[in-house]
């Protein structure tokens, strides 16, 4: 049964873009029903989708930056049995199969997408992808979906490739800025108004098996309950101070509270030698705080500078092998993007 009645004149194209997300404090935790802190970022993944002739049940996506470049199947069977036509289309599928189930689509659909970010960088570009084509298609058929609306048709698309997954990343590319996310039950979404956030990113130029780190804390969890439980809930404790520093611009305690969970998760074993390196670069050289973000095993780490030491963090990073990213948080959700942008 459809939930919704499309319009009777879609628009015949749209242009969207969603945001890229950092975890600032309580990764691992928040798959365990625990809260987190988490910020979208400036880099952007930019989708375009185009109707085709009514009727038309076909669609083609041409997604260069995962490799995809004209790849077609059907809307009516698009993610059957877990199936996609491409690992670089499995998401889009997975939503388009959701988004088909809640409403009717009368059109076919050119879907086009490039991102500002690589997907080796671990800033969320599957939860971005999933929000925008969300947005995307409830624009082009002139539905008002809510951000909570849109955050539940995502989630089951997010779990049709996953299994799982705590839904924080996608609803920072839904709500964008900063947000406190409580994975509990019932679960909170809450945006949090900061002056600022003067973080600088490096990524550790190894690309993170998030899958294979989570099932290494879920093995640690079975075996040592009481101790990973115990850890869960210390960073817990510290998501809240940290969003009362956040709140306040109090960056000295915010970048303690970052060492502290760096800390925790080097327990977890989710640390490398590669981001360790980079987080005592940091340091080092005047940095507030510095932690990895995200599950572990490379990808990014963030470090809280001081406006005078940022030139030279920075560097310190570089010269202990990171790369930095250009990037800056506390960013827009989903939204639409002027005709004649990117994609």
């Amino acid at each position: 049964m459809k939930e919704g009645t499309l319009s009777a004149t879609p628009l015949t194209q749209i242009r969207v873009s969603a945001p890229g997300k950092l975890m600032l404090l309580g990764e691992h935790a928040v798959v365990h029903h625990r809260p987190c802190l988490v910020t979208a970022m400036d880099a952007r993944l930019y989708l375009k989708l185009e109707l085709t002739e009514p009727g038309d049940d076909t669609f083609t996506v041409y997604a260069p930056d995962v490799g995809v470049d004209g790849s077609q199947g059907r809307i009516s069977t698009a993610f059957q049995d877990e199936h996609a036509l491409a690992p670089g289309t499995r998401f889009i599928e997975s939503t388009l199969a959701v988004f088909r189930e809640h409403y009717e689509l009368t059109h076919g659909l050119i879907i086009r997408t490039r991102s500002d970010f690589s997907s080796g960088l671990g800033l969320g570009s599957s939860s971005a992808t999933v929000a925008a084509m969300l947005f995307g298609l409830s624009q082009l058929f002139g539905l008002s979906l809510e951000p909570d609306e849109l955050f539940h048709l995502g989630i089951e698309a997010v779990r049709r490739v996953q299994h799982l997954g705590s839904g924080f990343d996608l609803a920072t590319a839904i709500y964008g800025g900063t947000l406190f996310y409580d994975n509990a039950r019932p679960r909170q979404i809450h945006p949090i108004k900061i002056p600022s956030l003067p973080l600088v990113v490096a990524y550790s130029g190894v690309k993170a098996d998030t899958p294979t780190y989570v099932r290494r804390v879920n093995e640690r969890l079975e075996h040592w309950s009481d101790a990973i439980n115990g850890i869960f809930d210390i960073m817990a404790h510290m998501v809240k101070d940290a969003r009362c520093a956040l709140e306040d611009g109090d960056w000295p305690a915010l970048g303690e509270l970052m060492d502290i969970q760096q800390g925790l998760v080097h327990a977890l074993g989710v640390d490398t030698k590669e981001t360790a390196r980079l987080v005592f670069a940091a340091r080092e050289a005047g940095a507030y705080g510095a932690k990895l973000s995200g599950a572990g095993g490379g990808d990014c780490v963030i470090a809280l500078a001081p406006e005078d030491k940022r030139a030279e963090i920075e560097a310190a990073l570089i010269a202990a092998g990171g790369e930095i990213v250009h990037t800056a948080p506390h960013a827009p959700g989903v939204r639409v993007e002027p005709e004649g942008d990117a994609p």
